[in-house]
C-alpha cells in the first residue's frame, strides 16, 4: 500500500502555511491529491476550508464558461470554411454546366468538387475530435473535484470510464 500524505507534504506541495490559505487557483491541485492523502489529513483541511464545495462549484462554472466560448468559436470558424467550400462547389458547378466545354473540362471541375468534399469531410472529422476532446476535459476535471470529496470523507473516490 502506497504510503498517504501528510498535511506538511501537502501544505509543501501546494507551497501554503495552512488549509485557510488555499485559493481557487489551487483547488484543482488540492483536489488531485486528496485520494493520496491520509483520510484524518484530508478531513482537516477541508474542516479548515469550509469553502471547498463552493469553490469547485466556482471552478466548474468558470471552466464551463471557457469550454462554451471555445466550442462556440470552433463552430463559428467551421461554419465559415463550410460556407466558403459551398461557394467554391457553386461556382464549380456552374462551370460544369456550361455549354460547350469539353469532357476533359467536365472531368477537372467534378475532380475539383470532389477534393473540397474530402477536406469537409476532413474538417468535419475534426470538429468531432476537437469536439470529445473538450467534452473528455470537463469529465475528467468534474470526475477529478468529485472524487476529491468523495475521498475527503471517506468515500471511495476511484472511478473507472469507459474509454471513448
Amino acid at each position: 500500500m502506497a504510503k498517504k500524505l501528510s498535511e506538511n507534504e501537502v501544505l509543501n506541495s501546494l507551497n501554503i502555511p495552512d488549509f485557510r490559505h488555499l485559493s481557487k487557483d489551487k483547488i484543482m491541485s488540492f483536489a488531485s491529491m486528496i485520494q493520496d492523502m491520509d483520510p484524518e489529513v484530508a478531513k482537516k483541511a477541508l474542516e479548515q476550508f469550509p469553502e471547498f464545495a463552493k469553490m469547485s462549484l466556482e471552478v466548474m462554472t468558470e471552466y464551463k464558461t471557457v469550454l462554451e466560448k471555445s466550442l462556440d468559436a470552433n463552430t463559428e470558424s467551421s461554419n465559415q470554411v463550410y460556407q466558403i467550400y459551398n461557394e467554391v462547389i457553386k461556382s464549380l458547378r456552374i462551370s460544369v454546366e456550361k455549354e460547350g466545354i469539353s469532357f476533359e473540362e467536365k472531368k477537372y471541375y467534378i475532380e475539383k468538387m470532389m477534393q473540397i468534399t474530402e477536406k469537409a469531410e476532413k474538417k468535419d472529422s475534426e470538429n468531432k475530435q476537437f469536439n470529445w476532446k473538450v467534452i473528455g476535459a470537463g469529465s475528467t476535471i468534474a470526475v477529478l473535484l468529485l472524487s476529491a470529496g468523495l475521498a475527503a470523507i471517506g468515500g471511495k473516490g476511484s472511478l473507472k470510464l469507459p474509454k471513448l
